[in-house]
């Protein structure tokens, strides 16, 4: 009988209401199922269905009560429902090769003008052949793979027209139906990484690079659970404050005066006034990365302990390689401006999010209303603010409000 409530608890089954439409459309994004014509029709169909179940389920999934669970309710209910809602439109109408550039365990870290250059359309091309490649190499047990594999790794203008010239028919004849196991990797795979590295869509490397070189052991005592130690002491005090200053009648220079004891003053009102944002904005942070190391163990686990006791198809094929976990936020105290603290850390989370779901549809309807590039420029910035305008109210009306 306690199995059974378990199973039915609200938070259970809210979890589950957002997470199987979701599921579903990253599973034909896989190589295989994305070349039939039906499998965009579904994704495309389950796009309403993910964004009702989004919003529907998000009382069931907070934490009560919400005065004292707003950073977690920030964290993992109401920002959580923005990125399902813009991923349900992100999966459901894309188009293309999903897997992008690798990062392999033997990969020679970039030199910094490597790292500084755009990439060429050439590069670009041979990217998406070699990704479609390592699909491919996942889902058959072929011979032939080898020599696919390195046909695509040679260089040249004239290897790259003969990839993309060739990559249509022998996906149609070496691509096969990938086991359970694989297709659960390669939907956890994509659900997993909120900043798409290795697909397609992966920020630039200027914006976000792999971690350089480091030890197993290095990243999860020091950078994962040493990080999350101090992290959550920090976010853990200024949650308190910002507690205090929400029941307190005058905000946080009302903690100012009681703890201190000073006379009225205006400019430490002044001051104050920004405690509470300061506060706030520092639990997001500590929130967002306490979320993400949660994730790098959950994966380090699977690694870890699947590759041991998991069958063939279900277990993880390389071991765990930490390059592919870099931090969200890195130093923010190092960031030299505001643009560089938000486009390497929060707006490189969202970025496709607000790119795919507010830049691009406003760019297009302003080419279609005949304005010029110039204009539709604009129109694409003005998309991404808006929508990062509207995650941004959202979360704090989410915080505010009391479920029935």
């Amino acid at each position: 009988m306690h199995f059974f409530e378990y199973l039915t608890h609200p938070k259970l089954l809210g979890h589950a209401g957002l997470m199987i439409p979701l599921t579903i459309q990253a599973a034909l994004l896989h190589p295989y199922y994305q070349q039939n014509v039906t499998s965009s029709v579904v994704r495309r169909s389950l796009i309403p269905i993910a964004v009702i179940m989004a919003f529907v389920t998000a009382p069931m999934r907070k934490w009560l009560p919400l005065e004292d669970s707003m950073m977690v309710n920030f964290c993992f209910v109401s920002l959580v429902t923005f990125h399902a809602t813009c991923l349900a439109f992100e999966y459901g109408l894309h188009e293309g090769p999903v897997l992008g550039p690798k990062c392999e365990l033997e990969e020679v870290e970039l030199s910094g003008e490597e790292n500084e250059t755009s990439i060429s359309p050439e590069d670009s091309i041979k990217s998406q052949s070699i990704g479609t490649t390592e699909a491919r190499k996942r889902t058959n047990n072929h011979a032939s793979t080898d020599g696919e594999t390195k046909s695509t790794t040679m260089t040249g203008d004239s290897c790259s027209e003969s990839n993309v010239k060739n990559s249509p028919t022998k996906k149609k004849e070496q691509l096969v139906k990938p086991s359970t196991g694989e297709l659960v990797r390669f939907v956890l795979w994509l659900l997993f990484s909120p900043r798409g590295l290795e697909c397609q869509w992966a920020p630039h490397p200027s914006i976000v690079t792999f971690r350089k070189p480091i030890s197993t052991s290095t990243f999860i005592l020091r950078e994962t659970l040493g990080r999350v130690f101090v992290l959550h002491a920090y976010g853990t005090v200024c949650w308190a404050l910002a507690t205090c200053a929400f029941h307190h009648p005058q905000g946080f220079y009302g903690i100012i005066k009681d703890v201190t004891g000073l006379s009225e003053s205006s400019v430490i009102k002044f001051f104050a006034g920004y405690g509470t944002s300061f506060c706030i904005g520092a639990c997001m942070w500590t929130g967002l990365e306490i979320a993400a190391a949660g994730m790098n163990l959950f994966e380090f686990l699977l690694f870890s302990i699947g590759r041991r006791f998991l069958p063939v198809n279900w277990a993880p094929e390389k071991p765990f390689n930490p390059r592919r976990y870099p931090p969200l936020f890195s130093k923010p105290w190092e960031s030299k401006s505001m643009s560089e603290f938000w486009g390497r850390g929060w707006h490189a989370l969202f970025r496709r999010d607000l790119t795919f779901c507010g830049a691009l549809p406003a760019f297009k309807l302003a080419a279609m209303l005949g304005f010029g590039k110039q204009v539709q420029k604009l129109s694409g910035l003005m998309g991404a603010m808006f929508l990062s305008g509207l995650m941004h109210e959202y979360v704090l009306a989410g915080k505010k409000q009391v479920p029935k």
